[in-house]
C-alpha cells in the first residue's frame, strides 16, 4: 500500500469520525466502526466478552483508530480543558508584567545612576554616604537585599509554572486531533531530565510550550539573579577608598543592560507561552499519581501493547510502541492510527535510578558542594584567594545557581520516585496511589510531606527553599572578610557605631556592615552543610536499586499495571478527581505493593498490584525462574 492511499484512507477515516461523532477503527483498508467498545464495555466482565485476555478489548495489531476531535456537540461533547492555576492565562500575563516592570525599573535605575554622576562625577550614583552605616536599614536593605530576593522569588514563580507545563505537555500531545506518538507522549519524560538540558529535547520534539517555559525559567531564575548581583556596585573600588572620602552606590551600564535585555527575554517567552497555552489538555481534572494514569486505561485496549514489558527499560518499551500513534479520548488513553516507524532507539544501560540519584552523579555533587562550603571561608578570609571574589562579585552568585539548579534536579527526582519507593516496601495505603509531589507548589511541598510522614522528601524539598536563600547569602560575601573579625577592622569597629580610625582598610569602606556580613556568611555555611548532609542521607536511602527501570514517563506505569486486578478498582473513575479517587481507593481497605503477583490473565508478572502480592521485587532477580507450577515444563535439574 503506497504512503499516498494510505494518507487518503486515513483522512477519510478521520472526516468519518468527525461526521459521525463515533470512533472508527480502519484494518485492511475497511473502516469499522468500533464505537459499541467505546458506549458499552463499562466493566471488565463485558470485556471479558471481547477477548481472551480478562480486561482487554482484542484487536489487529496494525488497527488504525480514528477519534473525533470535539466540535460537533450533537455527537461529542467540548473536549475539557483543566489546567492548574500556574499555567492559566493570568499567571502567565502577571508573569509576562513583572518581567517588563523590572526591566523597566532597572533601566530607570541606570539612567539616575548615570545622570548623576555625570552631575557629579566624584561622588554621583543613587545614593553618597562616607560610611555604610550612615545608610538607614530601609535603604541599606533595598541596595543590597532587595534586588537579588526579587529576583530570585520572580525565578521560583516561573519554576512553578515550569513544572507544571513539563508535566503535562504529555497530555497536551495525546489531545491533538490525530494524537501523538508514544516518543511525544507516553515515552516523554521532562520531569527527571536535567533542566539545562530539557530546552534540547523540548526542540527536538518541537514541543513548544516546554521550550518557551525552560527558556524562561533558566533566564529569570539562573542568568537574572547573577546578573542583578553584578549590576550594583559600590563606588569607588575597594581598594581605592578612604574612611573619609564619599562613596555611591552606582549602576553599572554594560550589566544593567544585559539584566533588562534577560528581563525582555522572559517577557517575549511568556508571551510565547501563553500563546502555546491555547490548546486544550483534554483532561478533566488533575492526573496525579499512578491512579490517575490507572483511571484513564479502564475504557480502551492500549493495554494490549504492554504485554511481556513488565520488567523492560524505557528503551525497550518505546522500541514496542513506537509503531502507533496514541490519543486522549473521553479521558481515556486509546490506541490511535498505526504508524511505521523508522525511528532508532538508542539502548541504554538498565540502571533504573533517575540520573541524579546514581552514584557517579551523587559523589561529584556532593564533592562540589564540600568543595565550595571550604572555598567559602578561604575566599572570604584569605586575602591572596579574597582577590577572585573582589574582582568577580557575580561569581559566588553564579556557583550557588548552580547549585540550586542541581539540587532541584534531584528534588524532583524524590518527590517523583516517593510513591514508588512506599510500594516497594509493600501494603502501602490506598491514597500512595494518589500521591502526586510532582504537581505539588515546591514552596508547600515542606510542609504537605511533613503531614504525610515522609520525611527524608521534606528534608530534601526543604533544601531547595534554603538553595535559593543560599543565593542571596552569597551575595554579600564578595568582600575581605579580615575587617569583619573583631579587633581587625578599625578602632571601635566592633559594633554600628562611628569609629575614628581613618585607614583605607577599615571595614565601613566596604559595601557590608558588621551584622549583615556575618548573617550571611553565617547563613551560608549552615545551608552548605545543610545540603551535604541531606544530600548523604538522599543517597544513603535511595540511591539503591528497588525499581526494574527508570519512572517518570506514563508508559512506564502503564507497563507496572498492565496485567494488575487492581484496575477493576478505577473503571468509571477517570472523572474522578485525586481526592474523590482517594476517597474511592480507601472504601475498599485494601493495600498496595510493587512486585511480583499472578495477573488477571493467571500469568505472572512483575507490576504494581494490591495485596497480598506473590512476592517482593528484588532488582536483577527474576521470582519466576525456578519457580515450579503446573502446567510448566520444568525438570529437578532446572528446578
Amino acid at each position: 500500500m503506497t504512503a499516498d492511499v494510505v494518507d487518503e484512507q486515513a483522512k477519510k477515516a478521520q472526516d468519518e469520525a468527525e461526521n459521525t461523532g463515533k470512533v472508527v477503527a480502519v484494518a485492511a483498508e475497511v473502516p469499522v466502526d468500533i464505537s459499541e467498545f467505546t458506549g458499552v464495555a463499562r466493566d471488565f466482565d463485558s470485556m471479558r466478552t471481547l477477548t481472551a485476555e480478562a480486561g482487554l478489548i482484542s484487536s489487529g495489531a496494525q488497527t488504525s483508530y480514528f477519534f473525533p476531535e470535539g466540535k460537533f456537540p450533537i455527537h461529542y461533547p467540548q473536549m475539557p480543558a483543566w489546567r492548574p492555576l500556574t499555567m492559566s492565562s493570568w499567571w502567565i500575563l502577571m508573569l509576562i508584567i513583572l518581567a517588563l516592570a523590572l526591566a523597566g525599573v532597572q533601566e530607570y535605575l541606570c539612567q539616575v545612576s548615570l545622570r548623576d554622576v555625570r552631575d557629579h562625577p566624584k561622588n554621583g550614583g543613587l545614593w553618597k554616604f562616607k560610611k555604610v552605616n550612615s545608610l538607614s536599614v530601609a535603604e541599606y536593605f533595598t541596595w543590597q537585599y532587595a534586588p537579588i530576593m526579587i529576583s530570585v522569588f520572580y525565578g521560583v514563580l516561573w519554576q512553578m509554572s515550569d513544572f507544571e507545563v513539563k508535566r503535562l505537555e504529555p497530555f497536551y500531545q495525546l489531545s491533538k486531533k490525530t494524537g501523538a506518538t508514544a516518543g511525544e507522549s507516553l515515552n516523554m519524560d521532562y520531569l527527571t531530565f536535567l533542566s539545562f538540558l530539557v530546552p534540547l529535547r523540548a526542540l527536538r520534539h518541537r514541543q513548544y510550550a516546554v521550550i518557551y517555559s525552560s527558556l524562561g525559567t533558566l533566564v529569570a531564575s539562573s542568568l537574572v539573579p547573577v546578573l542583578q548581583s553584578a549590576s550594583m556596585t559600590m563606588w569607588p573600588d575597594e581598594k581605592d577608598r578612604n574612611l573619609g572620602d564619599w562613596k555611591a552606590v552606582r549602576v553599572e551600564p554594560a550589566w544593567s543592560r544585559a539584566l533588562s535585555a534577560c528581563l525582555l527575554i522572559v517577557a517575549a517567552c511568556g508571551g510565547a507561552l501563553m500563546y502555546a497555552m491555547q490548546r486544550k489538555s483534554g483532561l478533566q481534572s488533575d492526573p496525579k499519581g499512578i491512579a490517575g494514569i490507572a483511571a484513564m486505561a479502564t475504557k480502551s485496549h492500549i493495554l494490549t501493547d504492554f504485554k511481556g514489558l513488565d520488567q523492560a527499560s524505557l528503551p525497550q518499551i518505546h522500541k514496542q510502541l513506537r509503531q502507533r500513534r496514541y490519543i486522549l479520548h473521553k479521558s481515556s488513553l486509546w490506541q490511535g492510527e498505526y504508524i511505521k516507524s523508522k525511528e532508532k532507539i538508542h539502548e541504554q544501560g538498565s540502571d533504573p535510578r533517575p540520573l541524579m540519584l546514581r552514584m557517579w552523579a551523587g559523589v561529584p555533587f556532593i564533592g562540589f558542594l564540600f568543595l565550595f562550603t571550604i572555598a567559602v571561608p578561604l575566599l572570604t578570609f584569605v586575602e591572596e584567594t579574597g582577590i577572585i571574589t573582589q574582582t568577580l562579585p557575580w561569581m559566588m552568585t553564579g556557583i550557588a545557581t548552580v547549585i540550586r539548579i542541581l539540587w532541584n534536579t534531584m528534588n524532583s527526582d524524590v518527590r517523583m520516585l516517593q510513591p514508588f519507593y512506599l510500594l516497594s516496601l509493600r501494603h502501602a495505603p490506598a491514597k500512595t496511589l494518589t500521591l502526586d509531589y510532582a504537581g505539588t507548589n515546591p514552596l508547600w511541598l515542606p510542609f504537605e510531606a511533613f503531614l504525610n510522614g515522609h520525611y527524608l522528601v521534606m528534608l530534601v524539598a526543604f533544601g531547595s527553599i534554603l538553595a535559593e536563600i543560599l543565593t542571596v547569602c552569597v551575595s554579600s560575601l564578595s568582600v575581605d572578610g579580615k575587617k569583619f573579625i573583631p579587633g581587625f577592622g578599625g578602632q571601635n569597629q566592633d559594633d554600628d557605631h562611628d569609629g575614628d580610625n581613618s585607614e583605607s582598610n577599615d571595614r565601613w569602606n566596604t559595601d557590608q556592615t558588621f551584622r549583615s556580613f556575618w548573617w550571611s556568611f553565617i547563613l551560608t555555611m549552615f545551608i552548605l552543610i545543610y545540603l551535604i548532609s541531606i544530600a548523604l542521607l538522599t543517597y544513603a536511602k535511595r540511591s539503591q536499586k528497588f525499581m526494574p527501570r527508570e519512572i517518570g514517563t506514563m508508559a512506564s506505569v502503564l507497563a507496572f499495571i498492565h496485567q494488575s486486578k487492581m484496575l477493576f478498582s478505577f473503571i468509571d473513575t477517570e472523572k474522578l478527581n485525586s481526592r474523590e479517587m482517594t476517597k474511592h481507593l480507601e472504601k475498599s481497605g485494601k493495600t498496595y505493593a510493587l512486585g511480583w503477583f499472578q495477573g488477571r490473565d493467571g500469568e505472572d508478572h512483575l507490576g504494581i498490584d494490591e495485596e497480598e502480592i506473590s512476592s517482593a521485587y528484588v532488582f536483577g532477580k527474576d521470582w519466576t525462574e525456578g519457580r515450579l507450577r503446573p502446567g510448566r515444563d520444568l525438570t529437578w535439574e532446572v528446578y
